[in-house]
């Protein structure tokens, strides 16, 4: 399945609400829980009793997304779907077939966490609550089994943990390993137990509808005022009543969290560290695959080389959903970040994806210059003006384009470069232009290479043995990249 998009993408970082943060304590409990059998088997044994555990593999079923292979030497990739919630009472008393109903506002907050196989790097992707995304039939309030056009976030409110992994699978294509939900009223006592976090403002901030009053600068906050730093919309220089002008603080805030959390301060202090896992586990209910802090204990022996340098945050690219201001809807690029995911490779646009790139096959050496080449070109695609294009960036590398006009209609998708008897080598000059052209030859033409353009055609390169040194004016669109902030970036950065 897929989400709604429009052809015009464009990437920006989607709104969320105030229990982003929520869900994040969620991901972090793991890099403190490995060292939680120093407490005793009496703490450990505690803590197990806290986790709420819901069972949801029989209900989703055998028709899921394939798990990404797992390279030799590794531990294979893994996925988490993380959600905040406001009320876990009806987990607790066992749920409905899904899984629960979450029951009070459902989920503000969702993360999918993504472990690469090699454990060398991390991504932790929000999912917009408003966003418009097909939602299978477990999420139909009237009961019906099909699929319908509905806000995220009432995937999980109206079917349970079980129905909004089902939702992410359909609309990603990416397999979810295990889930978690976080208890929006073990926020403050999760951020009180690590003692605090550090936020960041430019101007000191009094807002009366969040409660926020700090100054400007660095402050450590309490759970009260960490709630209201990240809840705040309104009187918060850049914020400006949006959603969307609060992304880069709470931002901040995780970026903080996940420092606090793997700082030595806590894993080198018992007494805060049994704190700290005691209000997180509190808060939690996972699948029984994460139910217990000897399987958190794993989890977390298997990404303790993982530094908070190697933690990225991104949320999935959105645009307008044209039929109601109100909503969103998932841009083009993020089938880009998907695919990442479902191919364990690095962020689209990051350095270490373009360092992973495999580098273009050597050309064979041209023998024709450009200078001796005369080229005709005929534009097929259905795009005005690319004929003429190809012409000008031809002719500045010394080829003699005396003819760019139409094609007859039905051209070949691609390029197609048709050369006369005994020209191959010229032909093999002209194609080094079109990265991907198809070669023909075609005895009919006499003394000049025909280039046809058609639909998907590229635009035109430096050949090798190009004359002048005038550059080819940049027609290419820029290529998009996720964005993405660190875990380990400055608490102060915007």
């Amino acid at each position: 399945m897929t989400s709604p998009r429009t052809a015009a993408g464009r990437h920006v970082r989607a709104r969320s609400r105030a229990r982003r943060a929520v869900a994040v304590v969620a991901t972090t409990v793991a890099g403190a829980v490995v060292v939680a059998g120093a407490a005793g088997a009496a703490v450990v044994a505690h803590l197990d009793g806290n986790i709420t555990s819901v069972e949801v593999d029989s209900v989703l079923g055998d028709d899921r997304p394939e798990a990404a292979p797992t390279a030799a030497g590794e531990t294979g990739p893994l996925n988490v779907l993380v959600m905040g919630s406001d009320d876990r009472s009806q987990l607790r008393e066992g749920g409905q077939a899904f899984g629960g109903d979450i029951g009070g506002g459902g989920s503000d907050t969702t993360l999918l966490v993504h472990l690469s196989g090699d454990r060398e790097r991390a991504v932790a992707v929000s999912i917009p609550r408003d966003s418009m995304v097909e939602v299978p039939g477990c999420g139909d309030p009237r009961g019906e089994d099909r699929t319908r056009l509905a806000m995220f976030n009432s995937a999980l409110a109206e079917g349970g943990p079980a129905c909004a992994i089902a939702t992410v699978e359909a609309n990603t294509g990416v397999r979810i390993d295990h889930f978690a939900v976080v208890d929006f009223d073990g926020f403050q006592d999760v951020v009180n137990a690590l003692g605090g976090v550090e936020v960041c403002l430019p101007e000191a901030v009094q807002d009366p509808k969040s409660h926020l009053d700090l100054p400007a600068g660095v402050s450590r906050v309490s759970g009260e005022q960490a709630l209201a730093y990240v809840r705040a919309r309104y009187n918060v220089p850049g914020t400006e009543g949006s959603d969307i002008g609060r992304i880069g603080r709470q931002q901040q805030f995780l970026s903080s969290v996940v420092q606090e959390v793997t700082s030595a301060g806590i894993l080198l202090r018992p007494d805060r560290l049994v704190r700290f896992l005691d209000a997180a586990t509190e808060s939690l209910t996972t699948d029984p695959g994460l139910d217990s802090v000897g399987e958190l204990t794993r989890l977390a022996q298997s990404a303790s080389g993982l530094r908070p340098d190697d933690v990225s945050f991104v949320t999935v690219p959105f645009e307008a959903y044209a039929p109601d201001p109100n909503r969103l809807q998932w841009a083009p690029e993020a089938e880009d970040l998907w695919a990442s995911i479902r191919e364990d490779a690095p962020l689209p646009g990051s350095p270490e994806a373009e360092a992973a790139a495999d580098p273009a096959p050597e050309p064979a050496p041209l023998t024709v210059s450009p200078g001796s080449i005369t080229v005709e070109v005929y534009n097929g695609t259905g795009e005005g003006g690319r004929a003429g294009e190809a012409q000008a960036d031809l002719q500045l590398q010394g080829f003699t384009v005396p003819v760019a006009g139409n094609a007859e209609p039905g051209a070949p998708d691609g390029v197609r470069v048709s050369y006369p008897t005994g020209a191959e080598d010229a032909a093999e000059t002209v194609a080094a232009a079109f990265p991907g052209a198809n070669v023909v030859e075609d005895p009919s033409l006499q003394g000049r290479v025909v280039v046809t353009l058609g639909a998907g055609a590229p635009d035109v390169v430096e050949v090798p043995n190009r004359l002048g040194d005038q550059p080819l004016p940049d027609r290419s669109e820029p290529a998009t990249a996720i964005e993405a902030r660190s875990a380990s970036e400055d608490i102060c950065a915007s």
